[in-house]
């Protein structure tokens, strides 16, 4: 009597990495609009309480507060491409520029992009919390997840919120994707 032999043949092994490939390639795609998803949702996230920080700094110093895109982490950007990162900072000499950072924010992940409202390159914020000037929105997109734009946005009276992005918005944010 032979004992019987116990294992998985060459073809066996062959058809369980066709079916581990097939699922595979049926998941990747929602792999990915699930990432972007989340890597919008902490990006607007970190913008949102980055404002609301920098405005409740501006009123308990009773200074201006200016927050803005830099790549140095301490001067703005003269751009209105926030991906790059963000500083907040006093603004004694009230020239819209930080005297001293007070935050830095580095940059987002790769292929998220945020753009504020077109004229609006930073937020400042004065010592009684408003926000000068017209309302700024930050525009968050994703190429991967292209249909789903949100944005933080800024109200004159300093008051920070989130909404979904404007078709407008949106498509200005995703024009500059690479």
């Amino acid at each position: 009597m032979r004992a019987r032999e116990c294992g998985i043949t060459l073809i066996e092994s062959m058809m369980g990495l066709a079916v581990a490939a097939v699922l595979a390639a049926i998941g990747a795609p929602a792999l990915g609009s699930m990432l972007a998803r989340s890597h919008q949702q902490s990006s607007e996230d970190a913008l949102q309480e980055s404002l609301m920080h920098a405005r409740e700094l501006a009123i308990t110093r009773a200074e201006q507060v200016v927050v803005c895109p830099s790549r140095d982490g301490r001067s703005c950007t003269t751009d209105d491409l926030w991906q790059i990162g963000w500083v907040i900072g006093v603004d004694r000499d009230r020239n819209r520029e930080p005297d001293a950072a007070l935050a830095r924010f580095d940059a987002m992940p790769a292929n998220m992009r945020v753009v504020s409202s077109q004229g609006r390159p930073r937020v400042v914020f004065q010592p009684d919390g408003s926000a000068g000037g017209s309302n700024v929105q930050l525009t968050i997109c994703h190429p991967l997840d292209a249909s789903e734009g949100r944005a933080v946005i800024v109200a004159n009276s300093g008051r920070v919120r989130v909404a979904p992005a404007d078709k407008a918005h949106l498509n200005t944010c995703l024009a500059g994707v690479h």
